[in-house]
């Protein structure tokens, strides 16, 4: 039961690593925008003198720089996380699909580490100080990998969420096994039972 939990934890912690990094990548340039849109009395001296336009593209790179930082410490951490999970599972033996899904969200955690974090991010890294008009060409392969980054995170969450399922309900079945040997032995200890010779 204990066991249980620990793999349960580990699920979660993914799981919750996986939203706060969707989070702050997804609204970082969002930030960047509200800053322009109305920036520091300080800094407007600042973005008179580079101009709007070289200014957001400034902070969009150093916002997308750390974006990528954020990528790549977290496939890492990842990984680990993915491992401890894999190993627990099978060391509690938490059944066939519990172990499939913990050794998928591994495999997928690999690809998206070591083949498309390194692409989205060399590429990113090509667009950011390109002009958007005309639409430069890596663009279309930079929103392909993007979108296959984006869609292997859904496939890995969608997995652990079943993978904590899974959990929840082995334990449910356990704990009603388990009552259920309670209530046997009650009835054996009756002294009030029929069937018990006195």
């Amino acid at each position: 039961m204990h066991s249980r939990r620990f793999l349960a934890f580990f699920v979660g912690l993914w799981l919750a690593g996986l939203l706060v990094v969707s989070f702050v990548t997804n609204f970082s340039a969002r930030t960047v925008n509200a800053v322009m849109e109305n920036p520091p009395h300080e800094a407007s001296k600042w973005v008179d003198i580079l101009g709007k336009d070289r200014t957001r593209t400034l902070l969009l790179h150093n916002t997308a720089e750390v974006n990528r930082n954020v990528l790549e410490i977290w496939g890492y951490a990842d990984i680990v996380l993915c491992v401890f999970i894999l190993i627990t599972a099978v060391m509690i033996k938490s059944g066939k699909p519990a172990m499939i899904a913990s050794a998928l969200l591994l495999i997928l955690g690999l690809a998206s580490v070591y083949l498309l974090t390194p692409q989205v991010v060399a590429v990113g890294r090509l667009l950011d100080f390109r002009p958007s008009f005309p639409v430069p060409p890596e663009m279309a392969q930079f929103a392909s990998l993007n979108g296959m980054f984006t869609g292997l995170g859904v496939i890995r969450g969608l997995t652990a969420l079943a993978m904590a399922g899974i959990l929840i309900h082995r334990t449910s079945k356990t704990r009603s096994r388990r009552s259920s040997r309670i209530d046997e032995v009650d009835a054996v200890d009756n002294t009030n039972n029929r069937h018990i010779n006195r």
